[in-house]
């Protein structure tokens, strides 16, 4: 399947938009001719409908004409002309954006969604975007676009993902191919979400606790049976011991919640960790010859027995 576009539409040009844009347009040196004897000049146009209504809008405005990004505020007929789509709008705004665009796609433009959406989110994006007659993959960023710009790496699945990381790849993304069933791909960044953003708001509570207690140094430095693994090892550790350690860990909880309260923090995560591990104890998981299970017994066990649902 040949995936070589010639005009590329980026729908909103905020700080993923605008960062893709100068990676291509100025970095990657991707406008003009793609090759010697080529006579139409690649493009990028841009749509974001907050141009010019406030100081924002207008920075967008700014931001484009100094990278040369035609720019409008409206879906309109230049939409058309793009061989390529790249949604970088709000995840709230995913399928309004694909719903506007999906009537004025080319037959077969590939549309790139890399919006922060749900795997059903990512479906319902995707159903709008086949009704227009357009090719529809999956793009998960994994990074921040502030710091990494263009490079932030992505996963990228669907139907035709193999042949769009490959141009993304010569292009000057950094795309990892993930497979062919879009909405997976926004769903490992869900789920790494879980994780990321769970460390971070139990930093905020450990780590302001440890500034009071005049002990922050302290606690950053007795974390070195962490940093002598992967943080996805660690974490896998973690899940397995939990099996076996579920009461022990409950109770230590327990205190260290007293602990926070006596220097004025209140214990929003660690009272969440407390429920979640009493959970595990009441389910009566602990395995009666006290051996830790592998990784995928011990999900196992827990999906079973301790998280219900489907």
């Amino acid at each position: 399947m040949s995936f070589s576009p010639r005009v590329i539409a980026l729908l909103g040009f905020g700080e993923a938009g605008s960062a893709i844009a100068r990676g291509l347009c100025v970095e990657g040196g991707w406008r003009g001719p793609s090759k010697p004897g080529d006579n139409a000049p690649r493009r990028v146009i841009a749509i974001d409908t907050a141009l010019d209504k406030d100081a924002r809008g207008t920075a967008l405005g700014k931001t484009a004409r100094a990278l040369d990004v035609a720019i409008e505020d409206h879906y309109g007929a230049a939409l058309s002309e793009a061989d390529l789509v790249i949604s970088a709008v709000q995840g709230e705004f995913a399928r309004d954006a694909a719903a506007a665009a999906a009537p004025l796609l080319k037959k077969g433009a590939h549309f790139l969604d890399l919006c922060t959406v749900t795997g059903k989110m990512s479906d319902e994006d995707r159903a709008e975007i086949e009704r227009g007659g357009g090719r529809y993959i999956d793009v998960a960023v994994m990074g921040g676009f502030f710091k990494q710009g263009i490079k932030a790496p992505m996963l990228v699945a669907g139907q035709e993902a193999e042949a769009a990381v490959a141009w993304m790849n010569a292009s000057g993304f950094v795309a990892t191919l993930l497979g062919p069933k879009p909405g997976s791909a926004s769903s490992v960044k869900m789920l790494r979400s879980v994780l990321v953003k769970g460390i971070e708001a139990l930093g905020v509570e450990a780590l302001v606790t440890a500034r009071r207690q005049g002990i922050l140094d302290e606690v950053l430095g007795c974390l070195g049976d962490a940093d002598d693994m992967t943080l996805g090892g660690f974490i896998a550790m973690l899940v397995q011991t939990h099996i076996v350690h579920a009461h022990r860990r409950w109770e230590e909880m327990g205190l260290v919640a007293r602990t926070l309260r006596e220097t004025g923090v209140d214990p929003l995560m660690t009272e969440a960790i407390e429920r979640s591990h009493r959970r595990s104890v009441d389910a009566h998981i602990a395995p009666t010859d006290g051996q830790v299970p592998s990784l995928d017994e011990a999900l196992k066990i827990l999906s079973e027995k301790v998280i219900r649902g489907a």
